[in-house]
């Protein structure tokens, strides 16, 4: 897999392969979640196959609130096949193209080619129809967010959506762990291993933990430890929510992409079910 265009295909031949059957049945069986006012939840953008479920439940929460739309931030893992140049530079530190491609992107552009908010949007559709009302998926993807996400160009539209009441949803892959993400051998953990799913529980909580507490400079070296990719969407969330905002970890799951990667196992990414409150 050698751009997100890639990974776009292969989930979207993974929604084919299941079928509208499976992915209605999944928004028809989704219990919705309490969330409080002003508050997010976070949900992964792994295989539906795993961790279609934790998706459906965040579904079911949007279509329950009644709102008409729903502000979803993804995550822009590249740019476009065409942008690879430019990407790399600017996570070089060149600065003339981080200056252009720091901020918030939709898909008329940069992110174009991005998957990581298909499959929800999908369910969204799926679910809005059932009840028989439209719900916009309003989609956003934060790129080269760094340690002060308040300076974000782009970030007061963010703002004005909230603002206006439309839920907040944020997804992230928080771990990416094993020998397709060059994690020394000697560090592999077993994703069938109990202790490994306690090990990710914690890395998850640490992460949530330095955003909370807008320790952003703590968090990217967090992120860039466990190659989460809640490096520019989990910044941007904190920024919205304000400081000192609790969370619960409704679920996590240590997702096989060993075959898709053509990898030795252990090559597993965690996705995790979250719900997020507000400080009082």
């Amino acid at each position: 897999m050698d751009s997100a265009f890639a990974w776009k295909q292969y989930y979207a031949a993974e929604r084919t392969r299941l079928g509208t059957a499976v992915l209605e049945r999944l928004v028809a069986e989704a219990e919705p979640l309490a969330v409080a006012r002003g508050g997010a939840i976070v949900m992964p953008h792994t295989r539906l196959e795993v961790t279609g479920a934790q998706i459906a439940r965040v579904v079911a929460t949007v279509l329950e609130s009644g709102a008409d739309r729903v502000l979803a931030l993804g995550v822009l893992h590249g740019g476009r096949r065409s942008d690879a140049a430019r990407v790399a530079a600017a996570r070089d530190g060149d600065p003339d193209a981080l200056s252009e491609l720091r901020g918030v992107h939709d898909e008329g552009g940069l992110a174009s080619e991005e998957f990581s908010l298909d499959a929800f949007a999908d369910l969204v559709e799926l679910a809005a129809r059932r009840a028989g009302r439209p719900v916009d998926v309003i989609r956003r993807y934060p790129f080269l967010v760094g340690e002060d996400p308040s300076s974000l160009p782009g970030i007061d539209e963010l703002r004005a959506i909230v603002a206006n009441g439309a839920p907040l949803v944020v997804t992230t892959d928080p771990i990416h762990h094993g020998h397709a993400y060059d994690t020394p051998p000697e560090d592999c953990c077993d994703e069938h291993d109990p202790s490994t799913t306690e090990m990710a529980s914690a890395a998850i909580d640490a992460q949530l933990d330095a955003l909370s507490g807008h320790r952003f400079d703590e968090f990217q070296t967090l992120a860039a430890h466990h190659r989460s990719d809640f490096r520019d969407t989990g910044p941007v969330m904190a920024a919205l929510l304000g400081a000192g905002w609790s969370w619960d970890v409704h679920d996590v799951a240590l997702v096989d992409y060993g075959d898709a990667l053509d990898a030795p196992r252990p090559s597993w990414v965690a996705g995790a079910l979250v719900t997020v409150s507000p400080a009082r």
